[in-house]
């Protein structure tokens, strides 16, 4: 029997590849053209702002731990607010995933001289309404089940010099 894996075509961003990211990096409106973004949220991560956003992924057993921001056994500050971006054309995507691994730094797995790594997580998508302005309002405090998708985040867990936490998870909530 053979299984055939689905490929993934999905990138998970929470900083300077952020759609609406408000930190005038000159490659972000050129990285995400062309693909379609959807609302999402990263769970067992942190963000904290160096030069650039920095994500920490927590394994789950470590989530609820006093030191990772909440002793009872709620994720509070662990999670990470982003963007799914996707597409499903395959050449579009191959192109994309090589523009994001050089804006992130990225040369292959476990190599020492990665900016940021790069690894596979599920993401929960947030699902989102458009009011009579046609700005998209998100239901962040729906708590029934939500879509999950497999995507690509960068990150630096190993790198990462955690002295200033963003506690919302969320890039554009920084502290300017």
């Amino acid at each position: 029997m053979i299984i055939m894996l689905k490929a993934i075509r999905h990138f998970f961003v929470y900083g300077s590849l952020r759609p609406d990211d408000d930190s005038c990096q000159s490659w972000t409106k050129s990285a995400v053209s062309g693909l379609s973004a959807q609302k999402a949220r990263l769970l067992n991560a942190r963000l904290y702002e160096e030069e650039y956003a920095c994500a920490v992924l927590l394994d789950s057993s470590s989530s609820s731990s006093p030191e990772n921001g909440s002793s009872n056994g709620g994720s509070d500050n662990n999670h990470i607010v982003g963007y799914v971006l996707s597409t499903n054309d395959e050449q579009l995507f191959k192109e994309k995933l090589q523009l994001f691994n050089e804006i992130e730094g990225y040369q292959y797995d476990g190599s020492p001289n990665n900016l940021y790594d790069r690894t596979v997580r599920d993401v929960e998508l947030i699902p989102s309404t458009i009011d009579d302005n046609n700005n998209n309002i998100n239901n962040n405090n729906n708590i029934q089940a939500r879509e999950s998708v497999k995507a690509y985040v960068y990150h630096r867990t190993n790198q990462c010099k955690r002295e200033k936490l963003i506690p919302s998870g969320d890039w554009l909530q920084r502290e300017r």
